[in-house]
């Protein structure tokens, strides 16, 4: 599956970082272990968010039905 990551850090969208591979987004997840490192799956028309995301090195599942 092809993926995007985006670093959520900090207050201002000038803090949102996008990475592009899964080694860097675990790496930044774990020198920022406040930060959320949100996975989106693309598609047809872009990229969709997974609801999963890595949090201090670890990948967290988050079950869709949970919304």
């Amino acid at each position: 599956m092809d993926c995007v990551f985006v670093l959520l850090y900090g207050n201002e969208w000038e803090d949102t970082a996008i990475l592009l591979t899964e080694e860097d987004a675990i790496n930044q997840s774990k020198i920022h272990p406040n930060a959320r490192v949100e996975i989106f799956s693309k598609n047809n028309i872009g990229y969709t968010p997974t609801y999963n995301y890595y949090k201090n090195g670890e990948l967290i599942f988050k079950d869709v039905e949970d919304k």
